[in-house]
């Protein structure tokens, strides 16, 4: 493992998938204290206050298929769910790439994949909120030392982070993906209950029942099981 700290950095994804071009090895990690131009999932802004959150891009290297990316996003989920656990209670996976703790967003996820002669080579963007508290601008959003009224040093919640990712890798390498779907759906936000969706525009009722290996979501409305993907409908939450 290998951890590289910057004071500032535009965007730590960027930054490691120039070196992985230049033949960085597994297990690189690019860290900084003050991204200035973050990006989200799907084009979304990650926005953030500088000095105060987790922000860090991991390189991870391995032989899958693209058809087998859905797993390796879901274990990404899986093991950040698990390190941040430690730290408190009432963390949940909302589909498809958020940690949600106490019903509100605390992680966001943006995986960047390429392949060349067999190897995949996916930067892996995370940031934490970890010590900010002011969200007046972001109501949906929180952070770890909002909901528990503590201070969080934030290399140390990286390194606890990278630990956990190393620790559950064997189930990456063994393909073990239906341990790593089971976990995740088990984990799923808002998974079995009513909830409030936005579909073309239009406000609707459904239940959310899985999320399947083909990176869609099983959403229960007018009881008639229906498949989304991203974008396609929108949870209120």
């Amino acid at each position: 493992m290998k951890i590289i700290t910057f004071d500032t950095l535009p965007n730590t994804n960027d930054y490691l998938s120039e070196l992985s071009k230049k033949d960085a090895n597994s297990w690189t990690v690019i860290h900084t204290y003050n991204q200035t131009n973050g990006r989200g999932y799907a084009g979304n802004r990650w926005i953030e206050e500088g000095n105060k959150n987790l922000t860090f891009s991991l390189l991870i290297k391995s032989d899958l298929e693209y058809m087998e990316l859905i797993y390796l996003n879901q274990w990404i989920a899986n093991s950040i769910y698990k390190s941040l656990s430690q730290y408190s209670k009432g963390f949940e996976i909302k589909w498809p790439n958020d940690i949600i703790l106490n019903s509100k967003k605390v992680c966001g996820v943006l995986v960047e994949n390429s392949k060349s002669k067999n190897i995949m080579s996916s930067v892996i963007g995370i940031g934490v909120n970890l010590n900010e508290t002011d969200f007046n601008h972001l109501p949906k959003a929180t952070s770890l030392a909002k909901e528990t009224d503590k201070t969080y040093d934030i290399l140390t919640i990286l390194e606890d982070m990278i630990h956990t990712f190393k620790d559950e890798y064997h189930l990456i390498e063994s393909k073990s993906f239906v341990e790593i779907s089971t976990f995740y759906n088990n984990n799923l936000f808002r998974k079995d209950v009513v909830s409030t969706f936005i579909e073309n525009g239009v406000e609707v009722k459904g239940i959310i029942r899985e999320a399947t290996n083909r990176g869609t979501l099983i959403i229960e409305i007018n009881e008639e099981r229906r498949e989304f993907l991203h974008k396609q409908i929108e949870l209120v939450f």
